[in-house]
């Protein structure tokens, strides 16, 4: 029959009024493409969205054989499916949804859903069936992709060079890769379905299971969470003895929480990193440190010694040089020169070995600057260095020790001097740059230093000087660092000389303190 012989009856047989024209506009509105065919296969009715799903029009379908929309071998099968069905009764299509191929009216090939349902009529022509079809090609590009990244996911969980548990919503794990199992001697299946802490992972110690059980807690409070544990391994190492008994490695334990599933369990990702080569180094650091300390205040104790004979050498020396004839002064006078600047050198040494104890207070630039440049007066006079200061209007004063700002400046001030021995000027310059901090630069009209030797001249005893120390911008990094504060060095404004720019906290706009 054609769609004008349909009529659509109510659950009692009777046909309701105005029918055709539902059953007409219910066939236009589907989105989903609708066929309902007879016993034999002949397609009564069809939805207008047979179109522009298939390419046929419905007038088109109507009377012709279902078998149409079918690729080989369904096309030439499908007459033998029905007449199995009329004679057995039976067919394993009914009420399920599959996956089938739709053949279009060009001879493409869509996929799409099939769901198909009997309708039961009277009269001799037997049940109608009522098929429907989704387009389901983006759905299996989806699973295509899906599937894909699970691959790639697996190819990373399994060859990650570290070791990676899965856990459910229950924190039990759920999964681990291979480097667990090969790396720790442990099965897979002794690992799969235990709880986080109480796997053999973290062997007996009981605060070696609490960090992970804390760990694990934090995670599901805040997203993430890290700690440090022993993991029992029995891969080959040099922690083994001869008889490859297993030993315990220092591991970072990281825990990451993933989306929640339908369930809204949260699941997590377990990294656990070996950190036994990383833990070595910091114990050797310490320990290089703590001989530097040793050597540190040995070499305080040392100059400090020295400072006070030295001094009284260089007073009998100038006493004696008074009572005798012009060489032999000369003599005396190169005597005294070098002690001065023996006792300058262990009194440098003695500041940078010992710790700074600092008293800081707000140090208006301007203020530190004259302090210095009087300390260094005599040393910029005799060089012909004239200095020039300009402090920015708004600048607010420096976080510092006076004591060891005055020190820093005096180094970079007397430095200064000795590039420019045929004189020169030395530009100050300090002007606020925000986020509670101020830039000092200092300036001079030297041969600068070239960039590949920047780094080097903050090594102690590094010096270009003939008779240099290498202390002075050592002590002038050390003092920055101390109070937060950075050091660059840089070229002067003009292409040459050498700019030194600090970068120092200041105190506060609230009236709090830059560093405590």
């Amino acid at each position: 029959m054609g769609d004008s012989d349909a009529v659509m009856t109510d659950g009692n047989g009777q046909s309701i009024p105005g029918g055709d024209e539902l059953l007409s506009a219910l066939l236009v509105g589907l989105i989903d493409a609708v066929v309902v065919i007879d016993v034999t296969g002949t397609i009564l009715l069809a939805s207008e969205s047979v179109r522009s799903m298939f390419g046929w029009k419905r007038a088109e379908l109507v009377g012709e054989n279902v078998r149409v929309l079918m690729p080989e071998p369904h096309r030439s099968q499908h007459d033998g499916y029905l007449q199995r069905y009329r004679e057995t009764g039976r067919t394993w299509i009914l009420g399920t949804v599959r996956e089938f191929d739709v053949q279009k009216k060009d001879g493409t090939v869509v996929p799409c859903e099939l769901s198909v349902s009997r309708i039961d009529v009277d009269g001799p022509e037997g049940p109608l069936f009522c098929g429907t079809f989704r387009d389901s090609l983006e759905r299996r590009r989806a699973r295509a992709a899906l599937a894909r990244s699970e691959a790639r996911f697996r190819a990373v969980f399994e060859h990650e060079n570290e070791l990676i548990l899965l856990l459910d919503g229950s924190g039990r794990i759920a999964d681990v890769n291979t480097p667990t199992v090969e790396w720790t001697g442990i099965p897979r299946d002794e690992l799969v379905g235990v709880p986080l802490a109480e796997a053999r992972l973290w062997g007996g110690d009981g605060a070696n299971r609490r960090a992970v059980a804390a760990a694990l807690a934090r995670a599901n409070e805040t997203g993430l969470a890290t700690t440090r544990v022993a993991v029992e391994v029995s891969y080959e190492s040099s922690s083994h003895d001869a008889a490859g008994r297993r030993s315990a490695r220092p591991h970072e334990l990281s825990i990451r929480l993933v989306p929640k599933d339908e369930d809204e369990r949260p699941h997590a990702i377990v990294e656990v990193r070996d950190i036994s080569d990383l833990v070595a180094a910091q114990r050797r650091e310490s320990s290089v440190m703590r001989s530097l300390a040793r050597l540190g205040e040995e070499a305080a104790i040392l100059s400090h010694e020295l400072r006070s004979p030295v001094s009284s050498l260089e007073l009998a020396l100038k006493a004696v040089s008074r009572q005798l004839g012009e060489e032999e002064s000369a003599v005396i006078d190169d005597l005294t020169a070098r002690m001065r600047r023996l006792e300058g050198l262990m009194r440098r040494t003695l500041t940078f070995s010992r710790p700074l104890d600092l008293e800081l207070e707000d140090v208006p630039a301007a203020q530190a600057f004259g302090i210095a440049l009087e300390r260094e007066a005599t040393a910029l006079h005799k060089a012909g260095v004239r200095p020039i200061v300009q402090v920015e209007p708004e600048t607010p004063p420096l976080r510092a020790d006076p004591r060891a700002l005055d020190d820093l400046l005096a180094n970079l001030f007397r430095n200064a001097a000795e590039a420019q021995a045929a004189g020169g000027s030395l530009r100050l310059t300090a002007r606020p740059i925000g986020r509670g901090r101020v830039q000092v630069a200092v300036e001079d009209e030297g041969p600068g230093i070239a960039l590949s030797e920047r780094e080097d001249v903050f090594r102690i005893f590094k010096t270009s000087k003939p008779d240099g120390t290498g202390l002075g911008l050592a002590l002038v990094r050390k003092i920055a660092e101390e109070h937060e504060a950075t050091v660059e060095l840089s070229e002067g404004a003009g292409g040459s000389g050498l700019r030194v720019v600090l970068d120092w906290p200041a105190r506060t706009e609230s009236g709090g303190r830059g560093l405590s």
